[in-house]
């Protein structure tokens, strides 16, 4: 029975849910995660703050567009935690060669689910737009700003893909560095 209390170091650090006192636990792997999804909400805020100093439709375009970035980023976390999910079952259950598989696809879904909205973007941003306003500079402002988002937004998938698979890993920390790089 001795020995089971006593684990290798190696094991301790691979199993520290199962092991680590909760306050703990929750501290090393809340806190980095709380604090990334803090960054994430800032992207818009700062762009306003940017924004707002060339006129008010500017701002308005920004804001209007707010709720379109919500959904890729929403989207681009769901795959993520379902990615995360799966590769913490094949963790737990040692089985590498499956994770590693898991997290090949994970980034392919990430890819597509850009690829998605880029299509998307083609398509309806300018009827999301019109859907909110009708005055031409606000429309004309939206567009070219969820244009700019949504094209170049490929990092921004793959880097949540990427922290998504870190915390499976129970790497929080290293999560909350790429969210703030």
């Amino acid at each position: 029975m001795e020995n089971q209390t006593k684990m290798k170091p190696e094991a301790a650090a691979e199993n520290k849910m199962g092991i680590m006192p909760v306050n703990k636990l929750l501290i090393t792997m809340a806190a980095p995660m709380m604090l990334s999804m803090m960054i994430q909400a800032l992207y818009n805020i700062v762009d306003s703050i940017y924004v707002s100093q060339i006129e008010e439709y500017a701002l308005t375009a920004v804001s209007l567009a707010f709720p379109f970035q919500n959904i890729m980023i929403s989207v681009a976390v769901g795959v993520g935690v379902g990615v995360n999910a799966w590769l913490s079952k094949h963790l737990g259950e040692k089985q590498p060669e499956k994770a590693n598989q898991v997290a090949l696809h994970g980034m392919f879904l990430e890819c597509l689910v850009y690829v998605l909205f880029v299509m998307v973007g083609l398509v309806g941003i300018n009827a999301f737009m019109r859907a909110q306003t009708d005055i031409p500079q606000i429309i004309e402002y939206g567009n070219t700003y969820l244009r700019i988002c949504v094209f170049c937004s490929l990092g921004h998938f793959i880097q949540i893909g990427s922290e998504r698979l870190l915390m499976a890993t129970g790497r929080t920390v290293y999560s909350m560095i790429t969210q703030g790089s």
